[in-house]
C-alpha cells in the first residue's frame, strides 16, 4: 500500500490544521508513526473518538496540527489485516476480535439483565480463584458429571435423592445421627474383615423365620 500522506484540507481553511490520509508505519508508546510527505506530521496520537486501535499498514485519517501542535488519528479508514481489530475504550477497556473470536479486557465486567441471560455454546470453560453462586431455585440436567474436590462442607434442612444404583467407597466413615436412623431394604448383607461391635442400651432382633448364629465360640451373658 502507498504510504504517501495526502492533504485533503479544503481551500481557504485554516492552514494550521489539515486532514490528511496516512499509512501507519510504526508505533512508539502512544505515538503512531507515519512517512513524512509535505506538511504531514511524522507522528500522531490516537484521538479519544477513534475507538479502533490503528496498526501498522492501516490507512488512517489524521488531523495534522501546526509545528508546535499535537496531531491526532481521528479514524481508521482501511485495515491492512482484516481478520482482527482492537476496539479501545476509555478506562483501560478493550474489545479484541480475531478471525471471528471476541476477547474482552477490563478490570471487571458486570452483566445486568432485567429479564434473562442465556449462554449457549458447545464448550464452556470457567476458570477463577474464587466463585460464588446465589440462586433461589436451580434446576440442572447433566448426563455425566466428573468432579474432583479437596474439601466439601454442606448445610441443608432436607435432602431427598433417588438413585438407580449407589456405590460409595471411603477410607474412613463417621456418622452422627441425633434421632432416628432407619433402613428399609429387600436384603441387607454386611461383611466385616476384622471386628464388628454393636453397643446399645436395649437391642431387639425379630425374625419371622429362622435366626442362625454360627461361630467357633459363642459367649452369652
Amino acid at each position: 500500500m502507498n504510504s504517501t500522506l495526502v492533504t485533503i484540507a479544503r481551500p481557504g481553511d485554516d492552514p494550521a490544521i489539515d486532514l490528511v490520509y496516512a499509512t501507519v508505519t510504526g508505533r512508539a508508546d502512544r505515538w503512531f508513526l507515519f512517512d513524512a510527505a509535505g506538511r504531514a506530521p511524522l507522528r500522531a496520537l490516537r484521538a479519544e473518538s477513534c475507538l479502533v486501535e490503528p496498526e501498522c499498514g492501516d490507512t488512517v485519517l489524521v488531523a495534522a496540527g501546526g509545528a508546535n501542535a499535537i496531531s491526532y488519528v481521528i479514524a481508521v479508514l482501511a485495515r491492512a489485516q482484516r481478520a482482527g481489530a482492537s476496539l479501545v475504550l476509555p478506562g483501560d477497556v478493550a474489545l479484541h476480535t480475531d478471525e471471528g473470536a471476541l476477547r474482552v479486557e477490563a478490570a471487571s465486567v458486570d452483566l445486568n439483565a432485567a429479564h434473562s441471560l442465556k449462554l449457549q455454546a458447545p464448550d464452556i470453560t470457567m476458570t477463577g480463584t474464587r466463585g460464588e453462586l446465589k440462586f433461589q431455585r436451580v434446576e440442572a440436567a447433566i448426563q455425566q458429571l466428573h468432579a474432583g474436590f479437596g474439601t466439601i462442607s454442606t448445610v441443608a434442612q432436607q435432602v431427598t435423592s433417588t438413585v438407580g444404583r449407589l456405590i460409595q467407597r471411603a477410607r474412613d466413615s463417621v456418622r452422627w445421627i441425633d434421632n432416628d436412623d432407619e433402613t428399609r431394604a429387600g436384603r441387607v448383607r454386611m461383611q466385616v474383615e476384622e471386628r464388628l461391635h454393636v453397643s446399645a442400651r436395649h437391642a431387639t432382633i425379630l425374625a419371622e423365620g429362622q435366626v442362625k448364629i454360627d461361630a467357633d465360640k459363642i459367649d452369652l451373658g
